[in-house]
């Protein structure tokens, strides 16, 4: 990508601030929502050609018919997303590829290549959304990623939040995966794992290392030899995005308290929660709020 492309990028999408009185969010004038001009409409479609690929018909579909509903919804949209720019995990993915998206899904792959992710990074995503995703979003996304290639490195690497670093050591609870039992020593180590790193033993893996043991143990074999070069981070960022944006209230605790443990910020974790709620919508945050209001009231930066 052209020095210029990434600066068109940058001006369109950062520096959005309201309370400051910069309204102009992805080429369109936020602060006038009855009304739009040529120029929005073209700096909008021409923001989506750039960073994905293509715009997108459903949104585009309002700029002729009703520009408010669409100025309405950038608005919430744009305010769940950071001021400075970061990779930082995508839920996204698997959604779409579970849905049969298959535009969706490929808009994700190409937005991945204007923010300079390289290819060992951009397998790392794909196996995380394969956990959830399984042959069924595969399929979807295999057909999506026709003609995406992303490159051994990039001129512009991809940019993570401060601090966010790999450490496949910290997915590390000490099992053996030269085989699939589980005795009593490795489930030990293994409820040692969640009570050193988050503070409490989820409920399921009580459950699976009582009644289906080798599930558990071939379920930790796969999320600790994963993240070798995305940080660690990634892995709760993406797990709670995915979960708050499906609605499944199971998964929300345990990263939430993963994001904690592993140094991402209180105001991250919000960020990536407020975003997956573009699709949970209110009842994903009453979710979130019985599920981990606790952590949030007494989490300071």
């Amino acid at each position: 990508m052209s020095d210029q492309t990434l600066e068109n990028l940058r001006a369109i999408n950062h520096g959005f601030d309201p309370a400051n009185g910069n309204w102009v969010h992805r080429g369109l004038d936020l602060s006038t929502p009855c009304a739009i001009t040529e120029q929005e409409k073209n700096a909008f479609r021409g923001h989506y050609a750039t960073q994905f690929g293509h715009s997108l018909d459903g949104l585009d579909w309002w700029l002729d018919r009703n520009p408010e509903v669409l100025k309405r919804y950038r608005l919430y949209c744009s305010l769940t997303l950071r001021v400075v720019p970061a990779l930082t995990g995508n839920g996204t993915l698997t959604f779409y590829a579970l849905n049969g998206h298959v535009t969706g899904v490929r808009y994700v792959l190409h937005s991945w290549l204007t923010r300079g992710v390289n290819r060992a990074q951009a397998m790392e995503m794909l196996a995380m959304a394969f956990v959830h995703a399984g042959p069924r979003g595969m399929e979807t996304i295999q057909e999506a990623a026709q003609g995406i290639e992303f490159p051994e490195t990039t001129d512009t690497p991809g940019i993570f939040p401060e601090g966010w670093a790999a450490d496949i050591d910290a997915f590390k609870s000490g099992l053996d995966f030269s085989t699939v039992t589980l005795d009593a020593d490795e489930k030990a180590k293994l409820y040692d794992w969640y009570l050193r790193t988050i503070g409490e033993i989820p409920p399921y893996v009580r459950f699976m290392a009582e009644h289906r043991p080798t599930l558990i143990k071939t379920h930790r074999a796969r999320i600790e030899n994963m993240l070798y070069v995305l940080p660690k981070q990634f892995w709760p960022t993406t797990m709670l995005y995915y979960h708050v944006m499906s609605r499944v209230a199971e998964g929300i605790r345990e990263n939430v308290l993963l994001c904690k443990a592993w140094g991402v910020s209180k105001s991250d974790t919000l960020d990536t929660i407020s975003n997956a709620l573009v699709y949970g919508q209110m009842e994903a945050a009453a979710m979130v709020q019985k599920e981990a209001g606790d952590i949030f009231d007494g989490w300071t930066e």
